[in-house]
């Protein structure tokens, strides 16, 4: 099994690849942070940073790496590793602005202000443009910085490893230390990144409801909830792990047991992200609700929710 690490800045990820690289050993470990970076890995700059890259030829050329780590989207290598071996670190918006700004003044060279450095459309909403349209449920692992220790109990069990806690490349003398922000910062920050927010504030309630699953002894599912209209309720779930029979899902109506449907129609958009089943993970259900409704699914082996909460249905577009 090999891995594909998205390392987004600044959210313990230089932990996580240095725990990786002494679990796994540095060799066999392949690095993408740009072609000018010295940590990115010669084989890649000669095979992926060229004019015409042929990334089916990369990915065969490699001789069993345990993971591909880098500062790169989403969608450069997760049709080559697969979405269920994808895994990755978010943190809260703010924070992660904030150090990695001091990340820029302290080994760029950055000479501009606070305000300027998070003012450029290059620096807002990093963690959500990163995603490239693939929905969090899918991805096989994502952690929270602030809860890291917890995220590595979870990863480790998940792939079989055993990751150790590390704290490295850190502005601040300890992770949980938070920097703070005057009123105004706060509010245009709040701004110009408010799909980050939403992300992150997703990703956590995500977060807790697997982690009560992994406390319990229980598996838990990439499960989407994809469109809750007047006229159907339609979505995909499938095990975390090694699991290939199909999940039952139940649809919850204004938190009542309406209905139970097989997710096993097939989904071709999620086929470039190597889903299992080849890609026979789909239900929909045709059902009459009024827009006042609100829906959620539940995983019937095992209750898991999804999403983390109920939904209001949307008006079906004649």
């Amino acid at each position: 099994m090999s891995l594909f690490f998205m390392h987004i800045p600044k959210t313990a990820g230089t932990s996580f690849r240095k725990g990786a690289e002494t679990y796994f050993s540095p060799e066999r470990i392949v690095y993408d942070y740009g072609p000018n970076a010295k940590a990115t890995s010669p084989f890649v700059k000669e095979s992926l940073h060229v004019d015409q890259p042929d990334f089916w030829q990369f990915r065969q050329a490699l001789d069993n790496p345990a993971m591909i780590v880098g500062h790169v989207p989403i969608v450069r290598f997760v049709s080559l590793w697969g979405v269920g071996n994808t895994i990755t670190f978010l943190r809260e918006p703010l924070q992660r602005i904030a150090s990695e700004y001091e990340h820029f003044v302290r080994n760029m060279d950055y000479k501009g202000s606070f305000k300027e450095f998070y003012s450029d459309p290059a620096m807002r909403n990093r963690q959500r443009r990163a995603f490239s349209r693939v929905n969090l449920e899918a991805i096989g692992f994502i952690g929270l910085t602030e809860r890291y220790s917890e995220s590595l109990e979870m990863l480790n069990d998940r792939f079989a490893t055993r990751i150790l806690e590390r704290e490295d490349n850190q502005g601040k003398t300890r992770l949980e230390d938070e920097y703070e922000f005057d009123e105004e910062d706060l509010v245009e920050l709040r701004k110009l990144n408010r799909r980050d927010i939403e992300l992150y504030q997703y990703a956590s309630a995500l977060f807790d409801s697997r982690y009560e699953m992994f406390k319990s002894n229980q598996p838990w599912a990439h499960a989407c909830l994809v469109e809750a209209t007047t006229e159907s309720v339609s979505g995909w779930a499938w095990w975390a792990g090694e699991r290939d029979a199909p999940l039952e899902i139940e649809l919850w109506v204004n938190g009542e047991l309406t209905s139970t449907v097989r997710a096993v129609e097939f989904r071709q958009e999620l086929c470039r992200l190597l889903p299992p089943r080849g890609g026979y993970v789909g239900f929909n259900l045709p059902v009459k609700l009024s827009p006042l409704d609100t829906v959620q699914c539940r995983v019937a082996a095992t209750g898991q929710r999804f999403p983390p909460s109920p939904r209001r249905v949307e008006e079906t577009v004649k």
